[in-house]
């Protein structure tokens, strides 16, 4: 919940975060780029300097994005729990209030990164457990039963199929798997 901070006779509401809440806060901005892009995180970026809290109904104009656009990216942002919705009316007029879910972020977070090991986990074990060929014209991998039903040849384009080592891919992943098992240790969620 945001905190209070005076500032000479006028009362300021200001955005107070903890380091912690800072370094989830900046984790999550990421993945709300990479899952749905820049103007996601733009949004994000704007209701925490808003102090958490944003408008619907100006929030496209201060950022300058299409009011539609701003909404579905509002929606999307609820849907993962990271904002709360609820109306406020001043005057005649009635606003839809977006709210920043800052004590949800890291548990939204650590969730996200453990349901990320789990599915880098199974391809882990899926690449580790089975054999792989390779069509050398088209590039097109095929595991041992499926290249064995096509005679070890490409029904594309009727390569020869090679094995295929995967080692790389093996490594790629187990590296990774490290990567979030490090970053969930430093959250104390593993």
């Amino acid at each position: 919940m945001p905190r209070r901070k005076k500032k000479g006779k006028k009362t300021e509401r200001k955005l107070e975060l903890s380091d912690r809440e800072k370094y989830f806060l900046s984790a999550f901005m990421d993945i709300v780029e990479n899952m749905y892009g820049p103007t996601a995180r733009k949004v994000l970026e704007y209701i925490v300097e808003s102090n958490g809290v944003v408008a619907e109904e100006t929030l496209g104009k201060e950022i300058g994005i299409k009011s539609n656009e701003a909404r579905k990216i509002l929606q999307k942002l609820a849907d993962e729990a990271i904002l709360g919705y609820k109306t406020g009316k001043i005057g005649d007029k009635t606003y839809h209030l977006w709210i920043l879910n800052l004590d949800q972020i890291e548990g939204i977070l650590i969730n996200r990164l453990k349901k990320t090991r789990e599915k880098l986990q199974l391809r882990l074990n899926y690449e580790k457990e089975n054999t792989f060929l390779l069509c050398p014209v088209c590039g097109r991998r095929y595991g041992l039963d499926e290249a064995f039903d096509y005679e070890f040849t490409c029904p594309y384009d009727g390569g020869q199929l090679i094995e295929f080592d995967n080692s790389d891919i093996v490594m790629f992943l187990e590296e990774k798997i490290k990567e979030i098992d490090e970053e969930l240790s430093k959250l104390g969620a593993l």
